[in-house]
């Protein structure tokens, strides 16, 4: 795409796209139970009452003693066989007066239970395990609904036992919540750093009633802390998360047995890596910025760049510093900025960059590798007050940094609070995914190592987290051109969502770096994904830039993923084990997102989800789709692209259940009987078929709960269909608490691959007639700028 007579079009949503009605969803139907006869169903409840007996019995005791209280609420742990929320326990969770207090692992959730009702969920299963019928069919019968179909339906008097005997058998076990869960996250490198802090973070468990008062204050007594000694995590309001003075490893371990603690960590530490693998004797010449010309603004926090920097400092507009010059080694930032600057001299090859200049914003935060690393705290006590100056002027701030900590089922309190702040200030984090430093040793790979995961911060949901791939590559390397690099950490990121969200290309560890300037102009070379995130950021930077108006930060997103494709094949990435090395692929320019030509055109849409204003689903009942793409009587082809972001309300608390909202997008067709078929695929693998509906299957195979997803039709010969077509976007909640506004921005390009069909000229003139659009003109037109070497 880069015919400027055909630019995107930016369509405005009519009063009746917005629906007020009910989301239309499938009939439930009535819910299947894990074992269908009785002996099964009375061995597993069995099971189930000895573990919860076991816990009575062993873990009470003690507990009782440290809380004090007899109403005290205390933490275990129900492991569930399906995700879905329709397999919980709910129905006798209520009956108990218990709530679910935090969500870690898929399917693990945790519980808080009194005494009391502890011994009444006992029971309960005690009096259920005497009244099972021999199969689950002998409770169910049938009734006409109102339209008079016949459907399934329980046994009247029956419903209670029925569904309580569905939540049970959707459990695996029960045990109580341990210390080593609660150490979950602390290797001794972190103990270490506990000791050189002085102090570590403990996070509580949340409860409804005022059983987290009660837990804190006999905390405070049983370790002799008063209120000054323990003191509110000041950046995570959200969370019940403190700092503790450090004591001794034996206290933290103590800690970690007090019932009511979800987690103890260590402050989460940041520094500089780099390699430095050369410096070569080759020098770029000095690139200077013309005063009349527009740039992209990319916010580089990092290690800094020396105002000695002849090359890059003409490129800085302002400069936040937070380190001392004499605890500043500006390699790391340099080689960042000179990525967004000279990358495209540096390396001739590398293609889907911006080659035209970036303004930059020097953030100082990371202090030389001699001197240490820079806290958690401090990060984002320097994030918000650069963010508070600078966050109208910059939009992209690029993060090349990580941890050595993995992303896990619990979100972390600094992560909550990375993607808070681009709520707050309305900005897009670029993240480093992060680099595996062992290396892969295999590639493809054929078995997970769960240790290279993605580390935080790159689990933000907000941020787009950027993956490497190789820049080059020879018979000595283990991984081609284009492939993701071996020190690339992976996805999926929290809930099984998209991580990374996008790759750039980065060096290969043996004989191709990849390469950027020093202090001096001179070429330097290194890898990592601390040097593809300025790649992306400076992409998504010129978004803001030459986008005509003002672009959102979910529009920036879903065009940057709108226009990336698998750097391999140049197609929409398709499946799950693809999406968690790739993402979505390697990101376009702007240009070519929203520039097409006569045989393509894109179409541009942004909205919000909002049941307060009886927004409650969309349906855009005669999208506009090109009549010469009929393909012959009753048949349509052609390509259809259609990207969704959306920003569903997020709750730390509940780990894997972090965000809270899904929207659903689909195309439908209709057919000669009337009906409409979906003719979309799935982002992933496809449509599901009812049998595989299971949670996790919607997970992983239609992107379900994850804030980015794609869906195409394909068909060059021509499909079964009509050029009457249908865009529905269907909201759920895993809560009727989470029934927030959602905003949503969708990217659809249609395309004739055989490059015959007037596609723009049709699709315009169908948006004249039922439509409000306007053309999507590019701000100006980019220049390259060029130096030489010397």
């Amino acid at each position: 795409m880069d015919n400027q007579k055909y630019p995107a079009k930016l369509v405005s949503f009519r009063a009746n796209d917005y629906q007020k009605g009910k989301v239309p969803g499938s009939f439930p139907g009535i819910a299947k139970w894990e074992y269908n006869h009785r002996n099964e169903i009375i061995r597993h409840l069995t099971n189930l009452k000895n573990q919860l007996l076991a816990i009575y019995e062993s873990y009470i005791p003690s507990a009782r003693i440290k809380l004090k209280y007899p109403d005290s609420s205390y933490p275990i742990v129900i492991y569930m066989k399906k995700l879905a929320k329709s397999h919980r326990p709910d129905g006798i969770l209520k009956t108990l007066d218990s709530e679910v207090i935090a969500v870690h692992a898929l399917g693990k959730l945790v519980v808080g239970i009194t005494e009391d009702s502890l011994l009444k969920f006992i029971q309960l299963i005690v009096d259920l395990t005497g009244d099972i019928p021999i199969t689950r069919e002998a409770w169910i019968t049938h009734k006409p609904d109102k339209s008079g179909t016949e459907r399934e339906a329980i046994v009247p008097g029956r419903e209670r036992d029925f569904e309580w005997i569905h939540e049970l058998t959707s459990i695996e076990h029960v045990k109580t919540y341990s210390p080593s869960e609660v150490l979950e996250a602390m290797s001794s490198t972190d103990m270490q750093d506990c000791i050189k802090d002085g102090e570590f973070k403990i996070r509580f468990f949340q409860y409804d009633n005022d059983n987290d008062q009660i837990v804190r204050t006999q905390f405070n007594q049983t370790f002799k802390l008063n209120e000054k000694e323990i003191r509110p995590l000041s950046y995570s309001p959200e969370l019940s998360s403190y700092v503790v003075p450090f004591i001794n490893i034996e206290t933290i371990h103590q800690m970690a047995a007090f019932p009511g603690v979800e987690s103890i960590t260590s402050f989460t530490r940041f520094h500089v890596t780099s390699s430095t693998l050369a410096e070569s004797t080759t020098f770029l010449e000095i690139i200077q910025p013309e005063s009349e010309k527009s740039y992209p603004r990319v916010a580089i926090v990092d290690s800094g760049i020396g105002k000695e920097n002849n090359h890059i400092t003409p490129w800085v507009e302002e400069r936040e510093i937070f380190v001392p010059f004499n605890r500043q080694d500006n390699y790391h930032g340099e080689f960042v900025g000179g990525m967004l600057v000279y990358a495209h001299n540096a390396n001739p090859t590398l293609k889907n960059i911006v080659d035209t200049g970036v303004k930059i914003l020097d953030v100082v935060v990371l202090p030389a590798e001699s001197q240490e690393s820079i806290r958690e705290d401090e990060l984002i006590d320097a994030l918000e007050t650069a963010l508070e100056k600078y966050a109208e002027t910059y939009k992209v701030w690029n993060l090349s940094l990580g941890s050595s900590r993995l992303c896990s089922g619990v979100i972390s309190d600094f992560t909550a609070s990375i993607d808070k702040l681009q709520d707050t200030y309305q900005v897009n984090f670029v993240i480093a995914a992060g680099n595996f430093v062992e290396l892969r040793q295999a590639w493809p790979v054929t078995s997970e190592d769960e240790m290279d995961r993605i580390c935080l911060p790159a689990d933000s949901i907000r941020a787009v987290t950027v993956g490497s791939i190789a820049l080059n590559h020879d018979d000595t390397n283990l991984v081609k051109q284009g492939e993701t690099a071996p020190y690339s950490r992976r996805g999926p990121g929290i809930g099984l969502a998209i991580k990374p969200d996008v790759v750039h290309y980065s060096g290969n560890p043996r004989n191709y770096p990849i390469q950027s300037i020093n202090s001096n102009g001179a070429i330097v070379e290194d890898y990592g994904t601390s040097f593809s995130a300025p790649l992306v950021s400076a992409i998504m930077a010129e978004y803001y830039a030459q986008y005509p108006g003002q672009l959102s930060k979910t529009m920036a997103k879903a065009l940057l993923i709108h226009g990336s494709k698998h750097p391999l094949t140049e197609k929409c990435i398709e499946n799950a084990t693809d999406h968690y090395y790739y993402g979505f692929g390697l990101p376009s320019r702007i240009h070519d997102v929203l520039y097409g030509n006569e045989h393509e055109i894109t179409l541009v849409f942004e909205g919000r989800l909002n049941a307060q204003q009886n927004r409650n689903w969309v349906q855009i009942s005669d999208f506009p789709f090109p009549e010469s793409l009929k393909a012959g009587e009753n048949k349509i082809r052609g390509e259809i692209l259609v990207t969704l972001v959306y920003e569903p309300h997020l709750n730390p608390r509940l780990g894997s259940e972090y965000c809270r909202g899904n929207v659903d997008i689909r195309l439908r067709t209709l057919l000669e009987d009337g009906s409409y078929e979906t003719i979309s695929k799935g982002s992933s693998a496809g449509e599901i078929n009812q049998v595989e509906r299971w949670e996790k299957n919607q997970m992983t195979k239609e992107l379900k709960w994850s804030p980015a997803k794609q869906l195409s039709f394909i068909s060059p010969r021509g499909k079964k269909g009509s050029t009457d077509l249908r865009l529905d976007l269907f909201p759920t909640w895993r809560d009727i608490t989470d029934k927030q506004a959602i905003p949503f921005a969708i990217v659809v390009t249609i395309r004739d691959p055989k490059k015959m069909a007037t596609v723009y000229t049709d699709v315009s003139r169908s948006l004249l007639k039922a439509f409000q659009a306007n053309d999507l003109k590019l701000r100006y037109t980019p220049t390259r700028i060029t130096n030489k070497s010397r």
